[in-house]
């Protein structure tokens, strides 16, 4: 049996700017590199996209990454391929790069698969996400190169089901590896925690508020904004003297703008998108509760770390967040904003130190080396089978 010698992660294209990706291929490079691991990370790089002077995926600057991605990027594959060590394992750590897999033919493979939710889009599983005809031909492709793989290892089980569902792939070619936390997130004291996130928070000119509730996501559809929002509008109905809204992300659109004027929430919302590891630990640490709204994910990294420090979590009702919130959550259904309010009103209402510490318990199950072993398990099972 050949040993493993060797880890070579694809990774995205860096303009493209996909921040959760990023961050999984840096925790996996990171921790097999501390297992003394042997690690490479290929992705592609801009050659083309450099004829434009700013980068967006939209309109010319799209095509020519196109072009870098699946023209030049490949030729750099094959070329790095002849070189490779006998003991080489690679690893795909987006599953939209699963187009990639012909070219490893042969050779131990595996790609980790997040979520389905932009392959559902285009198959009209979500009217209110629309994928136009290019869009959806994109989407078909991935899907067809993923019904073709000897081994896709899912982050969830609801990921799992998507999978087996839309590919055809049969259980066993699609193994659950939870995602791990990508930080040592953890409660941080008050006396620490509270300065931190103060001069966080004055890089935006705002103040720390002194009781608040804690959002993160990012702008995609399904992490339901508009639902926050209106949560939030009931919550301040039922407490006109309640608590503020940190949302960490980025800026709300025109309709998501019109509604907090609408409820006069303005007041009582800070937004930031720049906290770095330590200043997110102190904003989780200091808040009464997470509220996640989302109408799908492929995981849900904020819930766990959340719970890693000890916050309260109310999620909404279906998988993947009970998946991973488990019985230290509270769920509701986000289109249910008056009940959600309702949960969380009434929760924080009474003590939570129960609650906070069955978070933190429970968010043990996402330390990095349980999923660590099970990949190198994986790379080992498939050397075996090479």
């Amino acid at each position: 049996m050949t040993a493993l010698e060797k880890l070579v992660l694809i990774g995205n294209f860096p303009p493209d700017r996909q921040e959760s990706m990023a961050r999984f291929t840096r925790l996996l490079a990171d921790g097999f590199t501390a297992r003394s691991l042997p690690v490479e990370t290929w992705a592609p790089r801009p050659h083309f996209t450099r004829l434009v002077r700013e980068y967006r995926y939209g309109g010319l600057p799209k095509y020519l990454g196109y072009l870098d991605k699946f023209v030049a990027f490949p030729r750099e594959i094959r070329r790095r391929l002849r070189n490779a060590v006998p003991g080489t394992v690679f690893h795909v750590t987006d599953h939209a790069n699963a187009v990639y897999a012909p070219l490893f033919a042969g050779r131990p493979l595996l790609v980790t698969v997040h979520d389905l939710l932009q392959i559902r889009s285009a198959l009209g599983e979500f009217p209110q996400n629309r994928i136009g005809r290019s869009g959806r031909r994109y989407q078909a492709w991935i899907l067809r190169h993923l019904s073709r793989l000897h081994l896709a290892v899912c982050v969830s089980q609801k990921t799992q089901n998507d999978l087996v569902r839309l590919a055809a792939l049969a259980p066993a070619a699609a193994p659950v590896v939870h995602s791990s936390l990508n930080y040592p997130y953890s409660p941080m004291p008050p006396d620490e925690a509270a300065p931190l996130l103060a001069r966080a928070l004055a890089r935006r000119h705002a103040a720390r508020p002194s009781r608040y509730l804690i959002a993160v996501g990012g702008a995609q559809w399904y992490k339901n904004r508009d639902g926050l929002l209106k949560i939030f509008a009931a919550l301040r109905r039922r407490s006109a003297a309640g608590r503020s809204l940190l949302h960490v992300g980025p800026a709300f659109d025109a309709a998501q703008d019109e509604l907090i004027a609408r409820h006069g929430l303005a007041p009582h919302i800070i937004r930031t998108d720049g906290l770095d590891n330590e200043e997110l630990r102190a904003a989780y640490s200091l808040a009464d509760a997470l509220v996640f709204p989302s109408w799908e994910e492929g995981f849900g990294w904020p819930v766990a770390e959340a719970q890693a420090c000890g916050c309260p979590v109310f999620a909404t009702g279906r998988a993947p967040m009970t998946e991973v919130g488990g019985d230290a959550a509270r769920y509701f259904d986000p289109a249910d904003p008056e009940s959600a309010a309702a949960l969380i009103d009434g929760t924080l209402s009474v003590s939570v130190d129960q609650l906070r510490e069955s978070s933190r318990l429970h968010a043990r199950r996402w330390a990095p080396a349980p999923m660590f072993d099970a990949y190198e398990n994986l790379y080992r099972r498939l050397l075996h089978s090479a």
